[in-house]
């Protein structure tokens, strides 16, 4: 089993293996293979047919302060499941409507069209990576797209508990993640077997917390 684990992560890792310069600096490499492995994610999951009917496109959105820089480069406009890769970044996560000039809490309509259509942009990612850097704004932000087949995916060891489906741990010399079954089936979306088999923790609704030998 662990030979088998072994040779899928090695199949996993190609890509990241093709973009990472060997005198890369090593925070540089780490986004670049969590860059790898977020396309890899795409690849290897199945989405409601509405959620894939819109757009000619499969959208892959960085919310919050993250260092990918070009990491993202060589798979900008590819094509994966016939569609085209689109990377959006969204910036930070916005919390509630801007307020009006006056200062008041009162909001225009300007105002709340606005934010309706922010919170609409995360609602159409397909994979919504959201940064340390948004910590404080988890919930709001997993709430936000909630029923909307997004596969979100976080980068703490406590993200999971915010209802997040993928999560790459921390501290960790390889990109090491952990998946939460149990949410991902809650939003219509099915992630491979191949996928599972390289995560750490599984959560399903059978077993609160499988762990996988390392």
């Amino acid at each position: 089993m662990k030979i088998r684990v072994y040779s899928l992560m090695l199949l996993c890792l190609i890509f990241a293996a093709v973009v990472c310069a060997d005198d890369a600096p090593i925070q540089s490499r780490e986004h670049q293979i969590k860059a790898a492995f977020l396309y890899n994610f795409v690849q290897f999951t199945d989405w409601p047919a509405g959620k894939l009917a819109e757009p000619n496109t499969i959208t892959i959105g960085l919310l919050g302060e993250h260092p990918f820089g070009d990491a993202f480069d060589p798979v900008k406009n590819k094509t994966v499941k016939n569609k085209r890769l689109n990377i959006k970044n969204l910036g930070r996560f916005r919390k509630s409507f801007p307020q009006s000039r006056e200062g008041h809490q009162t909001v225009d309509d300007a105002g709340k069209l606005e934010f309706v259509n922010y919170i609409e942009q995360l609602r159409k990612c397909h994979v919504l990576f959201i940064c340390d850097s948004e910590r404080e704004n988890f919930k709001a932000i997993i709430d936000a797209v909630k029923g909307y087949g997004v596969l979100t995916v976080g980068e703490t060891a406590d993200f999971l508990d915010f209802n997040g489906i993928i999560t790459f741990i921390p501290g960790t010399e390889k990109a090491v993640f952990e998946v939460n079954q149990k949410v991902c089936e809650q939003e219509g979306l099915k992630i491979s077997s191949k996928v599972l088999r390289l995560a750490r923790k599984v959560i399903t609704d059978k077993d609160p917390a499988v762990d996988k030998d390392k």
